[in-house]
């Protein structure tokens, strides 16, 4: 269901030249050992096209509800009834905006292209969201021993005020 829901996502998204990357659980699951269930797919956004209520339009004509999450639509949840739930949240910040860039592009299994936040990217997400279900998904990403820029996740730990937290995790994985 989850790649369907990316799929008909990307498809819209594409057609309205919005570039766009996992990010969230599914994303963390491309790098973790062991997959773990997630209600919904969160999909970063460079933009939403210039016109949101265009955006908003697409998405119900192919059954999916919009809820503005935030007034100027920063943030919509969205809801399909096969598909399931997808959030999409515009790129604000400088960091975003670099993640973004940073993205991984891979095939899937129909043809298509899928772009997932970095490893390091994932990290910080979860670093900054702190959740315990995110603190998992990092000790598990360590796990799996992805290779790291370790200078890219301690300057933006660093500048996200998190790099304590990164550094206590980091030496668990490094001694455990």
């Amino acid at each position: 269901m989850e790649r369907d829901a990316v799929r008909d996502l990307g498809e819209h998204l594409g057609a309205m030249s919005i570039e766009w990357a996992l990010f969230g659980a599914v994303a963390a699951n491309r790098y973790r050992r062991e997959v773990r269930l997630t209600g919904d797919v969160d999909l970063l956004l460079a933009d939403h096209g210039g016109d949101l209520a265009a955006l908003e339009r697409s998405l119900a004509g192919a059954g999916w509800t919009t809820r503005r999450a935030t007034p100027d639509g920063s943030v919509l949840r969205l809801r399909h009834p096969r598909l399931g739930a997808a959030d999409l949240v515009l790129a604000e910040t400088e960091y975003q905006r670099v993640a973004l860039g940073r993205a991984r592009a891979e095939d899937d299994t129909t043809g298509g292209v899928v772009r997932y936040l970095a490893p390091e990217d994932v990290i910080i997400h979860k670093l900054i969201a702190a959740r315990p279900r995110d603190l998992d998904d990092i000790e598990n990403i360590l796990d799996a021993a992805p290779e790291l820029d370790e200078s890219y996740l301690e300057e933006w730990a660093e500048a996200w005020e998190v790099a304590e937290l990164w550094q206590r995790l980091r030496s668990e994985a490094r001694n455990g």
